[in-house]
């Protein structure tokens, strides 16, 4: 397991912080998502590559796939095959795998891509449905290795519609974690899983403050984020003991905002929120000498430093940071929340 000093870890996120503040994004910038995201035996499947910035001169489309059994093993792999392979290509660039795959099936698809002199891959793989592991959480969109990057669960609330829940994760994972212009420079860094079982989210306000949890909740240990997707309009909260949080399915914001509680250890930036003081990179500070302290090393000013309402809490970010402003608009992050970010997934990446 890669251990990484303290110092050494902040000492190089600073570095980071600095590199990703100007170079850090990929160029070309690319994304690929497969639809639908979890996949019924025999469904046609659209894999589907977009484009951010940059230029792209040729991309190749491969696909690889896994038979599975009940234990989760593999018990044959097929041949790589290229499915498709574009020149000079228009965006966004699909590919229809019609009559998808059959049941007990681990599918690896790999876009390659090739612009401004740079190559770099897409290596995503997903299960098909029902998957056939008894009481685990379905794997959709796994990109590393669960003890190297952040894992996030999907969990239905019993409100919802099971195909609106599943188009909701798609919607999330391609809209969310690759729509917020920082965290998608890590698109190597969280997988995503749908849960089999279902859960139910509470109101903050008029209910009481423990979300109820899913039968096979021990299975779900592995993952530093779990999220009940429902569809009821309630005050969402997180709970951090439990790495558990609630959003609509329809409001992106909330459900980036609750997630950088969970992933990350970013505390709210709103008066009347629930505020502490990180001990390594906070985005929250319990006096404003503090707060201004820290500012010229975070690329913040001291007179950015102000008081959330009345709480007696301080922050560097602007209001426009989605730690203050969640809801359906999603906001970004800002740099103080993003500096937290990259330590948070230097510290996983070392198993931590």
């Amino acid at each position: 397991m890669l251990y990484l000093d303290k110092k050494i870890l902040l000492q190089l996120c600073a570095v980071m912080a600095m590199f990703s503040l100007f170079s850090c994004k990929p160029n070309p910038e690319t994304f690929a998502i497969h639809t639908p995201i979890y996949p019924g035996s025999g469904e046609n499947v659209t894999f589907s590559l977009k484009k951010i910035d940059g230029n792209v001169e040729n991309v190749k489309l491969y696909e690889t796939v896994q038979t599975i059994n009940a234990s989760g093993a593999v018990t044959a792999t097929s041949a790589t095959v290229l499915l498709q392979e574009w020149n000079n290509p228009g965006f966004p660039i699909q590919f229809v795998k019609s009559g998808g795959y059959a049941s007990n099936r681990i599918v690896n698809y790999r876009f390659e891509v090739y612009g401004n002199d740079k190559h770099y891959t897409h290596d995503i793989k997903f299960a098909t449905r029902p998957y056939p592991v008894s009481n685990q959480p379905a794997p959709v969109y796994i990109v590393g290795d669960i003890n190297n990057v952040l894992n996030l669960v999907f969990i239905p609330d019993t409100d919802m519609n099971i195909n609106t829940f599943y188009n909701a994760v798609k919607v999330d994972i391609d809209e969310v974690f690759h729509g917020e212009d920082y965290i998608r420079r890590f698109r190597n860094s969280y997988n995503f899983f749908i849960n089999p079982f279902t859960g139910h989210a509470h109101d903050y306000d008029t209910e009481t403050r423990d979300h109820e949890i899913p039968s096979n909740w021990d299975q779900l240990s592995f993952a530093q984020g779990k999220v009940i997707l429902h569809n009821r309009d309630i005050r969402d909260f997180a709970e951090p003991d439990k790495l558990l949080f609630s959003a609509e399915h329809y409001v992106k914001g909330t459900l980036l905002h609750e997630s950088g509680h969970n992933f990350y250890r970013l505390a709210d930036e709103y008066g009347g929120g629930v505020h502490w003081q990180e001990s390594e990179l906070p985005n929250n500070w319990s006096s404003l000498s503090a707060c201004q302290s820290a500012a010229a090393g975070r690329g913040m000013s001291s007179a950015d430093a102000h008081q959330m309402g009345t709480s007696g809490w301080y922050k560097l970010c602007p209001a426009s940071c989605v730690m203050e402003s969640s809801g359906t608009a999603m906001h970004p992050y800002e740099r103080p929340c993003r500096d937290r970010i990259l330590y948070s997934i230097l510290h996983r990446a070392g198993g931590e």
